[in-house]
Formats: structure tokens, sequence, C-alpha cells
């Protein structure tokens, strides 16, 4: 059996396991909560994991390559606070809002490349020290305030509903999702990004620019930031310096449950996509229980601990065969 052979099982096997565990979740908040299927629960379900959904895509992606990014959360905040302050200080054209943050998150992310392929600093060290930065920037730019929305275009994004059911937010998730599925398996971005994170070095003795290609992973995960950014601020109407909540410790979670190997080289949309709404359900669940805010980050924070205990103890039983 060759390694890719090998590889492409594998992968569905975490497909499966992900389907599975949030078919267990589905059933196990239908027993505690009797009116879990209902469409307003299904309706707010959708609403959550559109922006946690979309960092969760731009951390799988870096995490592929062997990379790590900590930007995502202070990130969103940052690029909401410029894109608003663009729209309610210098233009009131939509269009530009959208662009603003795009454009913010992908130089972002331009940044966070740059550093860690042209400077050699690890991206554990290189993305804790640019989120403190954007953390400061995001305070700089609103004076420590926040900035309001009014127009019911931009707000519609956020809160606007297609067919009177499916959040539109929910389908620029999706829409984000095709997006990165297209890159790691239809492209060469995608190939290299899968094979940087197995061996960097093989693929750097085959000729192959890495550090251009780890650039453009962070650029994407940049987007996915400015994407998820734009999708918060709509929501609520506001932008403002704290409100990136647990966006960064919620979207790892998920993509590490999704079945991403924190080590490189493994993961998939689909998974991610499952593991998103495993972790917004276990939330809803914790809520449901009344249990206190504090513990449950203790309880995201143990099963990340658990995914990648299992992930590591999978990875070396899978080298000894």
């Amino acid at each position: 059996m060759t390694k890719r052979t090998k590889a492409g099982k594998r992968i569905r096997v975490d497909r499966l396991t992900s389907l599975i565990i949030l078919l267990f979740m589905v059933l196990t908040m239908s027993v505690l909560n009797g009116e879990f299927f209902t469409i307003q629960t299904l309706r707010n379900l959708m609403q959550q994991v559109s922006a946690v959904g979309v960092v969760a895509l731009g951390a799988m992606f870096v995490i592929i390559a062997g990379g790590i990014d900590f930007t995502a959360g202070y990130g969103l905040a940052m690029v909401g606070m410029i894109a608003g302050t663009i729209y309610t200080s210098y233009t009131d054209n939509v269009v530009v809002f959208l662009f603003a943050a795009l454009l913010g998150g992908a130089a972002l992310g331009l940044v966070n490349g740059l550093v860690i392929a042209k400077l050699k600093i690890l991206p554990f060290i290189a993305t804790l020290a640019i989120m403190s930065i954007a953390q400061g920037l995001s305070l700089l730019i609103g004076g420590g305030g926040m900035v309001i929305l009014t127009n019911e275009q931009i707000i519609w994004i956020g809160q606007g509903k297609v067919f009177g059911f499916v959040p539109v937010s929910f389908l620029l998730f999706l829409f984000a999702g095709i997006i990165i599925f297209i890159l790691l398996n239809k492209t060469k971005l995608g190939v290299y990004t899968y094979a940087i994170g197995s061996n960097q070095e093989a693929v750097r003795y085959m000729g192959i620019n890495v550090d251009r290609y780890k650039i453009l992973v962070y650029i994407v995960a940049g987007i996915c930031t400015g994407l998820a950014s734009l999708l918060t601020v709509t929501k609520i109407a506001m932008a403002t310096p704290g409100i990136y909540g647990t966006t960064l410790l919620d979207a790892i979670a998920a993509t590490v449950i999704g079945g991403t190997s924190i080590t490189g080289g493994k993961g998939n949309v689909v998974g991610t996509i499952c593991g998103v709404f495993i972790i917004v359900i276990i939330s809803s669940a914790l809520t449901y229980l009344k249990i206190a805010p504090e513990m449950q980050e203790f309880f995201k924070g143990t099963v990340i601990f658990i995914a990648i205990g299992l992930d590591a103890y999978v990875s070396r039983v899978a080298r000894k065969v």
C-alpha cells in the first residue's frame, strides 16, 4: 500500500470519527434539552459556528503546513477596528468596508508569513509577538473605544437570513470552506502545504520555494481572520478591541478535534467543520447545564489537551507500523 493510499484512508477515518462524535453530541444535547431540535436552535447554531468556523479553516491551513497562528483573536479585533474606522471616518461605501476587512486580514497574514519565512523566527514566538502588536493597534486605532455600525446593508451580513432561515454568515462560512477545500485538494498550494507539514526539508531539496508557500499559507489564514472579523462586527453592529472573545481557543480546539495533526501534514475541511459544530454544541451544553464561564474554558482547554495527546499517540503508533 502506497503512502498516498494510507494518507487517504487516514483522512477518511478522521472524517468518520468527527462525524460520529458530532452525532453523539447532537444526540446527547437532545436528551439534555428536548427543544434542541428546533428551527430556532439550529439557526442559532449556524450563526454561532460561522466566525469561529472561518478562523478554524485558516488555523487548519496553517497547522497542516506545520505552523501555528496565535494572531487570529486580537487580529480579528484589529481588523474590525481598521475596517470600521475607515468606513465611519472616511467613506460610507459598503464595498470599501468589505475590502478593508479582507485586505486587513491579508496584510496581517503577510506580516506573519514574512517574519516566519524570511526572518526564520519560530511560528509560536512570531505570532505571539504579532498578536501583542495587533492588540495594541486595536486599542490605538479606536482610542480604546468602539465603532458603531448603523448601515443596514453591512449589518445584514452578520444578522441577515436567506429564505427566512439560513443565516447569511453561515453561507459565507460554507463558501469559505469550499474555497479552502479547493485550495487544499486541487492546487499546488494545497499539495505543497501538506508536503511542507510532513517533511519541510525534503520539499526544499526538491527545489521548491518553501518560504513562498509558507507566506501564502499565512496570507490565506489572514484572509480567513479578515472574513471572521467581518462576520463578527456585523453580527453585533460594532467593532471593539474586546470583540475576539474565545474565538482563537475555540477555533484551535475545533481544528484538532476535527482531525488536524498538530505536528502538521494532516487535516481536512470536513473534519474541521464537524469540529466547529462539536465545540459550539459543547459550549451550548455547558451553558445549558449552568456551568460557570471560567469552568467552560477549563473544560474546552481539557478537550484540546486530550485531543492533542491522542493525536501524538496515534502519530507515534503510525510511525512504528
